[in-house]
């Protein structure tokens, strides 16, 4: 009983330290409720970069944090104003200031509760472009990488001289700022049914000074296969996603089983937007819709291109092949890093 009533206490106050750095993260102030873990005594010089490294990897490493180097290297390179984690080793001998130290305590307090990296340094690199991220919009994985690569090689192997591309489920913008950062003839719309996300997509895309390829519309995919629009953030005002077509729709939808919900992470449980994870019963709740919708707003000879669950490939398959009034033909599955079927690529026939 009163171990039960430690670990209740212990995971009441987990929770509050998330809710606490969630608010410092939006703010863009950090802070602590707790008091901070000092490896280091105060009435002495500040510690190296290195020895930070050493002592922070361990005490990351005891208390069960995943990735101990990676978090504290990347905590140290933002602290100290780089990006770039090679930077590191060249600095190394350097001590940090009494503010840095300090702001580099509230920091890795806020990893000891879990707090992704993305979220805790605020930003983070896509490709070729670094993103601002801000809790709970979805963190985009080093694997949707490659589902921008499938959709840039299909750009530069097609005649066209201009592009339409739909991104549905955008969250900060990854998909449709990177193809548009990397390919000029583009035009995309990148949607999401998370009001928030939209705004921080629209964010991204003005630092990124992509406000003439990207337009950002608050919408929701309904379970019919049509799209509400809720508003516009930028981009046409008589926009109209129920007759205007396509020559890419890409997506990176929620695919995740609800029954494996439980078993993630706490960094996604606690912090981030699971119903840009959660697929419902089968993984499928989002991509079903999606493809009716793909059906009616491709063009002919245009493509839909899918991140999904490595169960799902089959399914669609056996859609595409039931249902031939859409005109869709599975066309390939791809593997992701882990050899994993991971991205599938949908052909609209004419």
């Amino acid at each position: 009983m009163l171990f039960r009533c430690l670990s209740s206490a212990r995971a009441f106050l987990s929770m509050i330290n998330a809710e606490t750095c969630i608010q410092c993260s939006k703010n863009k102030i950090i802070t602590s409720n707790r008091p901070t873990r000092r490896l280091f005594a105060t009435n002495v010089q500040y510690p190296t970069i290195g020895e930070i490294i050493e002592q922070w990897t361990k005490q990351f490493d005891n208390e069960g944090i995943p990735e101990p180097v990676e978090s504290i290297e990347h905590i140290v390179a933002h602290v100290i104003g780089t990006n770039k984690i090679l930077d590191l080793v060249n600095s190394r001998d350097k001590r940090l200031t009494s503010d840095q130290y300090s702001k580099l305590e509230s920091l890795c307090e806020c990893r000891l509760s879990r707090m992704p990296v993305q979220y805790i340094i605020q930003e983070w690199d896509f490709r070729d472009i670094t993103l601002k991220l801000i809790p709970p919009v979805f963190i985009p994985r080093p694997e949707t990488e490659m589902l921008v690569h499938y959709i840039l090689k299909a750009l530069n192997s097609s005649e066209s001289k201009s592009h339409e591309i739909l991104e549905i489920g955008c969250g900060s913008g990854a998909i449709s700022l990177a193809i548009a950062h990397t390919n000029k003839t583009v035009n995309c719309i990148a949607i999401d049914s998370n009001l928030g996300a939209c705004e921080l997509t629209k964010e991204n895309r003005d630092r990124l000074d992509l406000k003439d390829q990207v337009a950002v519309v608050h919408a929701t995919l309904n379970d019919d296969g049509s799209i509400a629009l809720a508003s516009i953030l930028s981009g046409p005002k008589d926009l109209d996603l129920s007759s205007k077509t396509f020559n890419f729709i890409v997506s990176n939808p929620p695919y995740i089983p609800t029954k494996q919900i439980a078993a993630l992470p706490p960094e996604i449980k606690i912090y981030e937007d699971l119903r840009a994870l959660d697929g419902g019963e089968d993984g499928l709740k989002i991509i079903k819709p999606l493809l009716k919708y793909a059906a009616t707003a491709l063009k002919p000879g245009g493509r839909l291109l899918l991140e999904v669950n490595t169960t799902h490939p089959e399914y669609i398959q056996f859609f595409t092949k039931k249902y031939p009034v859409l005109k869709l033909q599975y066309e390939h599955t791809y593997k992701d890093f882990c050899n994993n079927d991971r991205f599938v690529e949908v052909l609209k026939l004419s």
